[in-house]
């Protein structure tokens, strides 16, 4: 028979709420209308989708989706739904028949209708989708362990600035297909490449018939994206009954290697394949593009280094979510947050505790752009085995679905699974001892982290950082100088949108309307932050660092957060920031805020350059000259250096401007650097991070009434503790600086008197 497309299920469904268990599909005369492949809170309060208990109501009970399918005038022999997303729970039924339930947001599934079908009269499908809230936790503090996180979703309940307290996204988010076809069918392929032009395959072939089946498969590797040569294969396969793994292996000639744009040509490769019957007819085909490459992280207890095709490459990188309804993102908004990313002289984007669209891997597959994918759990989880099994189920399926994207380059399990550092249950017991054993052997090729973030000792399994040195840790952003990182992954400062964003929304600009004198400090000093701080991480190339990951990149809504770029993507000052110190060829002075100590060149290129003059000048607040001076020096590819000792004779106060420029042989500016005031850093602004709006789900500065994140849902004996004494303890705390041995035993004697 001749392939049938996949046919989308255009138009709206007829949604009302049920019971969180109900199996009861009447109709009912509350229904409301919903389209397809949207997030229910965006169409039930276009206008409030953000903050408020209407929304939080939307999740305590389910709400049933239904709709008529006719099928059209063609020959099947089988008949299967295809479900690109649903969040979270989905549970089916075809004119009253069960046909399958599933759990997680971002997978899709497909279940067999062929019996349940009635192809000659219309044909009612019902969904039941639910992502209800967890139970609060007694004794638990916000946002960390306020409730035990029993989905694997990270698109709820990750409070401060990033999800709001009201926000779990619920519904059919994602195009719905009806599939057609004769029983056989290429359901999965995974591709993995070596750097000499192996391709292997795994194959996962379904045949639906009662018996064998004789069938060819047609193999074609051609470029995608570039003028290099491809290759083809043809071969023999007898198909029982079932679902069944087939591994090939093919070999492109002379191959283009896919790179990270600072690096090179992201080269891609078209595969097709064709099952055809013994008439030479198709019976199955899939398409999908991939890149040949490999990646390695050589880890050791004083070192960190990534390898992209056997060459080291220093990963620059902010943390992203493209939005905070995911049915929201269009490909032409993913590709401009791209252009931005690129603007900002980043090479990775670390996706933060979710799986975004597939179009964006995609576009990041074609723009050369790294992802470090985060398995979708944060901070406090449940930790039963049934809960493991549950979450090693989705883990997998990320893995599947996403294994083949060559900008993917590494696994994150678990998100700060020691926010409460004396709670190791997550870490120890379950489930991150399971998703990590099981990661790698499902993707032997990407390095594994067992968690992101406060697991620094221990380098095999994890070994990144978070660190929020002049944010919630300290009150001095220069306090990370003495600091040095294998990789950070985690660090930044919150800043307000423009004042433009935050007058969208009277709830909004209600309780931040005090900031609007301050917008333009309290960006300074997000620049001046991320400015710094990057360009330590950057020193520490020669010394430990494989990279570093600023957060954040976007915010998700009106608000104060920790992006760059607002939710209406206008840029902060920190964009700029990020841009300038992030950018390949760059160079920078060292000093600790209070005096100088060298200038260094950073050259994350390939491209060296010999006989070079590093320039320097300082001037005064009147703009007079206070010394200058010049050095030559060649520059190597794909290193960090520093190149002279600053013995500046002068006071460092008087210092108003340090400029410091890169001057080719030839006479070219390659790059420049200005720093203004460098030796008289602003102080943490006053306020924060204590401040907080429980109603906002962020930090609101130096706001009077609004209460300290401290004294927010508190035990009471930890109110006899004097609250300034309680910030700072908790502060301390953040920083985890309590040696392992003392931690592990501390918590062990929290869960004997929990018991």
């Amino acid at each position: 028979m001749t392939i049938i497309p996949p046919i989308l299920l255009t138009g709206e469904w007829q949604v009302h709420p049920v019971d969180l268990d109900s199996t009861d599909l009447s109709p009912a005369a509350n229904n409301i209308t919903v389209p397809d492949s949207a997030h229910l809170q965006t169409v039930l309060y276009p206008d409030r989708p953000y903050w408020g208990e209407h929304l939080r109501a939307i999740n305590q009970t389910a709400w049933l989706y239904q709709r008529t399918i006719t099928l059209p005038e063609t020959n099947y022999r089988r008949a299967r739904l295809r479900f690109e997303g649903v969040d979270y729970f989905a549970a089916v039924w075809l004119n009253g028949q069960p046909i399958g339930e599933h759990e997680g947001h971002f997978a899709p599934f497909t279940f067999d209708i062929t019996s349940a079908l009635r192809p000659d009269a219309p044909n009612t499908l019902s969904v039941r989708v639910s992502s209800p809230w967890d139970a609060p936790n007694p004794g638990g503090s916000y946002p960390v362990n306020h409730v035990i996180r029993g989905l694997v979703k990270g698109h709820y309940e990750h409070g401060e600035g990033v999800i709001p307290p009201a926000v779990n996204p619920l519904g059919i988010w994602r195009p719905v297909h009806l599939l057609l076809d004769d029983g056989l069918s290429i359901d999965h392929v995974r591709v993995r490449t070596a750097l000499d032009g192996q391709v292997e395959l795994r194959l996962t072939l379904t045949n639906a018939a009662e018996s064998p089946t004789e069938t060819h498969l047609h193999l074609n590797v051609s470029p995608e994206n570039h003028d290099g040569a491809g290759c083809r294969d043809t071969c023999p396969i007898v198909l029982p009954p079932g679902t069944h793994h087939i591994d090939h292996t093919l070999h492109v000639p002379d191959p283009h290697l896919w790179w990270p744009w600072d690096h090179g040509q992201p080269n891609l490769y078209r595969l097709d394949l064709t099952l055809n019957d013994s008439a030479g007819e198709s019976t199955a085909q899939h398409t999908q593009t991939f890149g040949i490459r490999t990646v390695r992280l050589e880890r050791t207890p004083q070192k960190f280094t990534y390898f992209i095709n056997e060459r080291p490459v220093f990963l620059r990188g902010s943390s992203y979510i493209p939005a905070l309804y995911l049915a929201q993102v269009t490909t032409d908004l993913l590709q401009k947050d791209l252009e931005q990313v690129r603007a900002a002289n980043l090479n990775l984007l670390r996706l933060h505790i979710h799986v975004s669209p597939p179009e964006l891997y995609d576009l990041c597959d074609r723009a050369g752009i790294l992802l470090w994918q985060d398995f979708e759990l944060n901070w406090v989880q449940e930790h039963t085995p049934a809960f493991e099994a549950r979450a090693l189920r989705i883990q997998r399926d990320m893995i599947d679905l996403l294994g083949s994207h060559p900008s993917v380059i590494t696994w994150a399990c678990h998100n700060e699974p020691t926010m409460i550092y004396t709670y190791r249950h997550n870490l120890e017991q379950h489930p991150d001892p399971a998703l990590y054993a099981d990661a790698l052997r499902a993707d032997p090729t990407r390095p594994v982290f067992i968690c992101s973030g406060q697991m620094e000792e221990d380098w095999q399994r994890a070994g990144d950082i978070h660190s929020y040195y002049g944010s919630i840790w300290t009150k001095r952003y220069t306090d990370m100088y003495s600091h040095r990182f294998r990789l950070n992954t985690e660090f930044g400062f919150e800043a307000p949108a423009a004042l433009s964003t935050l007058r969208q929304y009277p709830d909004v600009w209600e309780r931040l309307q005090h900031l609007e004198p301050f917008i333009e400090e309290l960006w300074s000093y997000q620049a001046e932050l991320i400015q710094f701080q990057v360009e330590h991480l950057r020193r520490q190339r020669s010394l430990c660092s494989a990279g570093y990951v600023h957060f954040w990149f976007v915010d998700l809504v009106p608000q104060v957060g920790l992006g760059v770029l607002d939710s209406n993507r206008v840029p902060k000052q920190g964009f700029e920031a990020l841009r300038r110190a992030s950018q390949p060829l760059h160079v920078a002075l060292q000093h600790d805020g209070r005096k100088p100590y060298a200038l260094w060149i950073f050259n994350d290129l390939m491209q060296p350059h010999p006989n070079a003059r590093l320039r320097w000048e300082v001037r005064a607040s009147d703009d007079q000259l206070i010394l200058d001076g010049e050095q030559a020096v060649d520059v190597p590819a794909n290193s960090a250096h520093k190149v002279v000792d600053t013995r500046w004779s002068f006071p460092s106060h008087q210092a108003a401007r340090v400029e410091v420029s890169l001057i080719s042989h030839d006479g070219h500016l390659l790059t420049r650097n200005t720093y203004q005031h460098p030796f008289r850093p602003t102080p943490r602004p006053r306020g924060y991070p204590w401040k907080f709006d429980p109603y906002l789900g962020i930090k609101v500065f130096n706001r009077p009434d609004a209460p300290s994140l401290a004294d927010h849902n508190v035990h009471s004996l930890l109110r006899l503790i004097p609250l300034t004494w309680r910030e700072a303890l908790a502060e301390f705390g953040m920083r985890q600086q309590l040696p392992l041995w003392l931690v592990t035993r501390l918590a062990r004697v929290g869960d004997w008197l929990l018991s």
